[in-house]
């Protein structure tokens, strides 16, 4: 019994010598680990767009100094990257009057010089005055052919020089209800266009196939519009909606031969969920067309399918006709701040009549995106949109809708 008393004592005499040496150790490495932690890194496009976020790039090239900056796109899709200066002022009058003038080019030789005076705050901000013109010409426009049967393989270019000068004025009876007339004059000028890779129009259309091809004329217009819209940020929409409709008449003053009505109707709606972080988004859009008897609408002022901002996995331009559908569906979710990704599918059509305004033969397309924002509003979108004709990437410097 001494005997097993004594290494009773040994052995806790051991382990108190132990307990310490070893508590000792396990500090030391937790010390030790402590000393090489690093902060942790974010990577590759977070990275990228905390520094653009951080640092204000954007804001800072866009917003600029003194009213001048940078514009950047600006152009109809297929004229190539489009830069050049802006200037902007929407603090004369103590606010109560906006200035913008610009002008762009691209390396295809398209240019746009664009000049507005509007005056938004009239009668206690339930009135408004907007002056506007501009001029463009743009060498790679592109044709396929009248209608929805036009082959893809009939791709052509032809070149759009138009002068506009419009004057809009309107109230608003209250802050998301607007109602406006409109006014102005259009000259259009047509001719061979520069795609180097592309038949021009005149070699493959001619002017029965290709209303307005041989001759093209001057617009007095007029018209107004009804407006209702309570999205709560339009740079960049989570909920709300925007419903508009316009009516406007294209008058010929040198043929009597292509004066004609237009009626548009645009609905969008967006259904928030999650917080606000993910939104169904929606638009349904029509165009409608009225010849006056015996007249016809001339091919480059008829309304236009695909592109960008329709049918995405389309070629931009891909279908003219007298009346156009055209039906957007999105799902957008926030991934992280300061990019937001989205699914969508697209649809649409053109028709020559009325009565086909309707769900049938129309062409389809579904693809993903995303959408870089500065204070929720986007300032660069990429889309990439598959259809039965291929697929086609987009990089535009604004929102779809």
């Amino acid at each position: 019994m001494a005997l097993l008393f004594i290494f009773a004592l040994m052995a806790c005499a051991a382990a108190s010598g132990q307990q310490p040496s070893r508590t000792a150790e396990i500090e030391a490495e937790r010390e030790r680990k402590a000393a090489a932690l690093e902060p942790e890194q974010n990577r590759g496009i977070e990275r990228g767009l905390l520094i653009l976020n951080e640092k204000k790039i954007v804001e800072r090239i866009l917003g600029g100094l003194n009213g001048l900056r940078i514009r950047l796109g600006g152009l109809p899709v297929a004229q190539g990257f489009a830069l050049g200066p802006e200037y902007v002022r929407e603090d004369l009058v103590k606010g109560n009057a906006h200035f913008r003038a610009a002008a762009v080019g691209s390396i295809a030789r398209a240019v746009k010089y664009d000049l507005q005076f509007t005056l938004p705050k009239l009668a206690n901000e339930r009135a408004f005055v907007d002056l506007y013109s501009a001029y463009s010409n743009m060498p790679r426009i592109q044709y396929y052919g009248p209608g929805p049967d036009s082959a893809k393989t009939g791709r052509t270019s032809f070149r759009r020089e138009t002068t506009e000068f419009d004057f809009t004025g309107g109230v608003r009876p209250w802050r998301q209800f607007t109602m406006a007339a409109k006014g102005g004059y259009l000259m259009v000028n047509t001719g061979p266009g520069n795609h180097h890779r592309l038949a021009s129009l005149e070699q493959n259309f001619n002017r029965f196939t290709t209303p307005g091809l041989d001759r093209q004329a001057d617009f007095l217009r007029g018209g107004g519009y009804l407006q209702y819209d309570w999205r709560d940020n339009p740079g960049g929409p989570r909920t709300g909606g925007n419903y508009k409709a316009e009516f406007a008449y294209y008058s010929d003053r040198k043929f009597s031969a292509y004066s004609f009505r237009v009626f548009d109707v645009e609905l969008q709606q967006y259904i928030p969920f999650f917080n606000e972080r993910r939104v169904f988004a929606l638009r349904g859009k029509t165009t409608l067309t009225d010849a006056n008897f015996e007249q016809q609408v001339p091919f480059y002022l008829q309304p236009v399918l695909g592109g960008s901002e329709s049918v995405r996995g389309f070629r931009p331009y891909r279908f003219y006709g007298d009346n156009l559908l055209l039906l957007n569906g999105e799902y957008r979710w926030e991934t992280f701040s300061g990019l937001d990704m989205a699914l969508f599918v697209d649809g649409g059509k053109v028709f020559a009549r009325h009565e086909e305004l309707n769900f049938r033969d129309l062409e389809g397309s579904a693809g993903f995106g995303f959408r870089f924002n500065v204070r929720n509003n986007v300032f660069l979108r990429v889309d990439v949109g598959f259809s039965h004709e291929g697929y086609q990437i987009w990089f535009k410097f604004n929102n779809v809708f």
